[in-house]
């Protein structure tokens, strides 16, 4: 089968025809991928960052179809159409009871390199990216890392609401839980982004504002419900009318700089949501006596907040009836063959989203 192998941190990827999966086992499923999106953190994982082991197939955004299923599996049957989640949950831990799978303290999707690794490439076993290899023609994943997907939607919209649409959606419905007519400003105009400003607009936010050192995606921005977009060096709190600053602040950056300035934008008991992957590194600093007067809230948000077994549902109704566009946050849809091209295209900023079709 053929996959992309990124051998060592920083280099470009390696289209393979001579991957191997092993045959699934008890309580998983083989899924013959039809469509990957690559998303910002597969990039930063290519480099070697958070500590990603090397050789890997990397990818997790994916949807397709079921092609085997191992022991034990009941609910799914091949040629059922799934989407793929990269935070399975478990069921059973203290986060899974309390209805917060997303941060399931047994969630799979390790960086290192396991010695029972499902991939192999040529001779060498090579590491399953977050436990779900989407860059790959087909990858073995347990049962709780599938979701049915409908007829009616197509593989490549569908494996966007895999990662980048709820975990941007959700950081504004879920986690900061905009209400009608509050004010919101959102950082970063990438995926995350403009689905935090879909997911805000449908909230009922008022204004809307989008923060983007790039005039493409400030335009677009306005087009999928923002109602101004501002430069790194304009004021977003002149959009406001008689308030000294957002009811909410989502920061899909996730650097200190822009953590800071979320924190600075938010007015007196509003509330900051960072759902950018931050580097463990990066620090940021409060002083003792602002976090008192403030009365601001800072809340991390992992994966939108996204209970992902309800979220789909409702993410395509929301697409069905016209008011969450997927279509334009695609770029284009390409082989496998192009994804070094998709990278740097993604790295450079020129694209939102072009997803591969596998």
């Amino acid at each position: 089968m053929r996959a992309a192998v990124m051998w060592e941190p920083g280099e470009t990827f390696e289209v393979r025809d001579d991957a191997r999966r092993a045959a699934p086992g008890p309580g998983q499923v083989v899924v013959r991928i039809r469509a990957a999106g690559v998303c910002q953190t597969d990039l930063s994982l290519a480099a070697g960052a958070f500590g990603q082991s090397m050789p890997v197939i990397l990818g997790h955004e994916g949807a397709g179809e079921v092609l085997e299923i191992g022991i034990g599996v009941t609910g799914t049957a091949p040629g059922d159409r799934v989407l793929i989640t990269w935070v399975p949950p478990c069921g059973r831990c203290f986060h899974c009871l309390r209805h917060e799978p997303y941060i399931c303290s047994n969630r799979k999707g390790s960086t290192q390199l396991s010695e029972s690794s499902s991939l192999m490439v040529g001779d060498k076993a090579v590491q399953t990216g977050l436990g779900t290899a989407t860059f790959s023609e087909e990858t073995v994943v347990p049962t709780t890392a599938i979701l049915p997907l409908p007829e009616d939607i197509p593989f490549e919209y569908a494996a966007l609401l895999g990662c980048a649409v709820p975990t941007g959606f959700g950081a504004a419905v879920n986690s900061a839980r905009v209400q009608p007519g509050e004010s919101v400003l959102v950082i970063g105009c990438g995926a995350v982004g403009m689905s935090a400003i879909q997911g805000a607009r449908i909230a009922g936010a008022a204004e809307l504002v989008a923060l983007d050192p790039m005039a493409s995606r400030r335009d677009l921005a306005l087009t999928l419900g923002a109602t101004h977009a501002v430069g790194p060096g304009d004021d977003p709190r002149r959009a406001l009318t008689g308030a000294p600053g957002f009811d909410v602040v989502i920061d899909a950056v996730a650097r200190p700089s822009t953590i800071r300035t979320a924190w600075d934008q938010a007015r007196r008991g509003g509330r900051v949501v960072v759902v950018g992957a931050g580097r463990a590194e990066d620090m940021v600093e409060f002083s003792a006596h602002e976090l008192f007067h403030g009365e601001k809230r800072l809340i991390g948000s992992y994966y939108g907040s996204s209970d992902m077994a309800r979220e789909l549902p409702r993410l395509i109704s929301l697409w069905r009836s016209g008011r969450l566009n997927l279509s334009a946050m695609i770029n284009d849809v390409v082989g496998l063959d192009q994804i070094n091209e998709v990278a740097s295209a993604q790295k450079a900023g020129t694209v939102l989203r072009t997803m591969l079709a596998l």
